[in-house]
């Protein structure tokens, strides 16, 4: 049976020791059951959705979330700064340069951040 990344799976079902580090307790046998079914079974489960697609729908998923996340951002940002609705545009605008200054100032390269996200969400196809 094999076992999952550590990695990848944070979780996992274990049965309670007396072992005050969580990380020794062993795991559950519903979760040997489980990672046998994952492991084994799954393959006949399959649908006959290739894994770009799935990558491809979690990417657009997630940037959905994100635009919405920061609309909602900018929305309350420009309440805070008393701006109106009919300024909201021209707001945005001069935000998003602002925003960029203090990219350009931080310490760390862009570069390097913009590859710790990709590496973090992992939607290459």
């Amino acid at each position: 049976m094999g076992q999952f990344d550590p990695k990848i799976n944070s979780i996992r079902y274990c049965e309670p020791t007396h072992d005050s580090n969580r990380a020794r307790w062993p795991l559950h046998s519903l979760w040997r059951l489980f990672e046998a079914v994952v492991t084994n079974d799954l393959m006949v489960n399959c649908c006959g959705v290739q894994p770009s697609d799935v990558i491809s729908a979690n990417k657009s998923a997630k940037m959905r979330e994100l635009d919405s996340q920061l609309c909602g951002l900018f929305v309350t940002r420009a309440a805070i700064s008393d701006v109106q609705a009919d300024d909201f545009e021209e707001f945005m605008d001069a935000h998003v340069a602002a925003l960029m200054r203090l990219s350009d100032e931080h310490a760390t390269k862009l570069e390097e951040k913009i590859a710790k996200a990709k590496a973090r969400y992992r939607l290459d196809g």
